[in-house]
């Protein structure tokens, strides 16, 4: 919103827009505490990364799962501390983030084509936040997908986003 001319297009799924109408629909899962917390997460988690990372695979595929080189790959990216307090730090920033928000939408509005993608559990959620501040989006909601899009339905999300980026 503040740097329309940085962005031809762009494609949010799956997520919610903190500081906008509708965040508040949804009650935030147990893991936004956990992970809110500087060292906490860490701590806790460090030399279980990768049962902490299956977990949120299984859950956000839907209990289908990942191929085991991907999903080594995700646990490999997690482990440590250093990493999960990267990781983490997203969940950190949340109130920064949604002040930030805010404040955008108070005073432009998304000049650019924009594309909200929703499945399980946001649906469309972030499309109604996006609606009253975009000049030109477009909604999707992918059925029996989980939150993990690209991994849990890579064929239907690419099908979505080649016509909308190659319009």
């Amino acid at each position: 919103m503040r740097r329309p001319e940085r962005v031809e297009r762009l494609v949010l799924m799956e997520s919610l827009l903190g500081g906008l109408p509708g965040a508040g629909e949804f009650e935030r899962p147990w893991w936004f505490g956990l992970h809110s917390v500087p060292g906490l997460a860490e701590n806790v988690l460090t030399g279980h990364e990768g049962e902490y990372v299956d977990w949120f695979l299984s859950i956000g595929t839907q209990g289908r799962g990942i191929p085991d080189d991907v999903r080594d790959v995700f646990a490999e990216a997690y482990s440590g501390q250093d990493a999960l307090r990267a990781a983490f730090s997203h969940y950190r920033a949340m109130p920064t983030t949604a002040e930030q928000i805010q404040n955008a939408a108070e005073g432009s509005r998304l000049a650019v084509p924009t594309m909200a993608v929703g499945a399980h559990p946001i649906g469309r959620a972030l499309e109604r936040q996006l609606r009253p501040i975009a000049d030109d989006l477009v909604g999707h909601h992918l059925d029996d997908c989980g939150q993990i899009i690209p991994l849990d339905r890579p064929q239907a999300l690419l099908e979505l986003l080649v016509p909308f980026l190659t319009a």
